[in-house]
């Protein structure tokens, strides 16, 4: 059973029974109610992108266990060589294509000037199956999609949700490897000491290691011949400066990248909020939009603590891509090999 969902002017909602062709309209402030009646009887609910609709289902308390996430699944056939893309073309086609998600938070539940007003959903929902039915390989296809779609959906709640984050953790993790917090536009005290290292071994008083430009300038009169200011470079440099700088450039990446200003910025309410893109990236990998969700660096991670009652199940991604490439491709010398790691 499937449930196209389409905005309308006047802070309306479209629904429409694809089995029948029934329709009818709701004020946009009923439908989370109706939304989760509907639940019992477990439709897919077709909409254009899941990031215009779930999101305030999820602040209204609802959950929905499946979807057709349009904007996805067209991102997904376009590129698809088992889908005659003749079928997908539409007056609309190209709207489909250049479409981006929205993040969550925006002031509206449907912001002005949506390009996704444009389109017309139900004439791709129908180009999509029809290109489905049409491909030899409409099983994997269809598998694919699903998968993409329930993507979104975990993607949107993974947001809702937050990652658990103790903030008085993380800031004693950052006064322990940086010392106190510093007054705003100030190095913390081990940077500064760091600091004075690094100037005597260069004798360069005045010396900023954060302008690559100066850097370079200072180890090059100091008779490094060395082309650029890079950690691999200085690495294989033998010279009292070395150390110290490298701790200097390690120590000034978490502050920089999650420091105390990352502190303020992304956790609140105990929570840890980014967004998460599904097929955010060419290879139709996950991206992330604010905070740094996929590479949160080692020395801060103690600071996801589970909540009370909960545990965190942490899985390596370089262990599990390899089993999940071999189970798709069917590789069995791929799989026993993963086996071994």
């Amino acid at each position: 059973m499937r449930v196209l969902l389409t905005r309308r002017p006047g802070d309306a909602v479209e629904v429409r029974e694809l089995a029948d062709g029934a329709v009818r309209t709701l004020p946009a402030d009923e439908l989370p109610a109706f939304v989760r009646d509907r639940e019992a009887e477990r439709p897919r609910w077709v909409w254009d992108d899941t990031t215009r609709w779930y999101p305030a289902l999820l602040d209204a308390g609802v959950r929905v266990e499946r979807c057709v996430d349009l904007r996805l699944c067209h991102a997904v056939l376009r590129r698809s060589p088992f889908v005659d893309q003749a079928v997908l073309r539409g007056p609309d086609a190209e709207g489909w294509r250049a479409l981006e998600p929205v993040v969550p938070g925006d002031p509206a539940l449907f912001p002005l000037a949506d390009p996704a007003d444009r389109l017309d959903p139900a004439a791709e929902h129908d180009r999509q199956q029809a290109a489905l039915a049409a491909s030899a390989q409409r099983g994997r296809l269809g598998l694919l999609l699903a998968a993409e779609c329930s993507g979104a959906l975990v993607a949107a709640e993974m947001t809702h949700a937050g990652l658990p984050w103790r903030a008085d953790v993380h800031d004693r993790l950052l006064t322990e490897l940086l010392g106190p917090r510093p007054a705003p536009g100030q190095r913390p005290a081990v940077l500064e000491q760091l600091l004075a290292e690094i100037r005597a071994a260069l004798r360069v008083p005045d010396l900023n290691p954060d302008s690559p430009t100066g850097l370079l300038r200072a180890l090059q009169a100091a008779g490094l011949p060395v082309p650029d200011t890079r950690s691999w470079t200085l690495e294989q440099l033998d010279h009292p400066c070395v150390p110290p700088l490298l701790e200097y450039k390690k120590l000034s990446r978490l502050l920089q990248a999650n420091g105390w200003n990352w502190l303020d910025t992304w956790a609140r309410d105990g929570r840890f909020r980014s967004y998460f893109v599904p097929g955010g990236v060419v290879t139709g990998r996950w991206a992330s939009n604010g905070g740094g969700a996929l590479s949160v660096p080692l020395q801060v991670r103690p600071a996801a603590v589970a909540d009370e009652g909960w545990r965190f199940v942490v899985a390596d991604v370089a262990q599990l891509e390899p089993r999940v490439l071999a189970g798709m491709s069917g590789d069995a010398a791929m799989a026993e090999a993963a086996r071994a790691s």
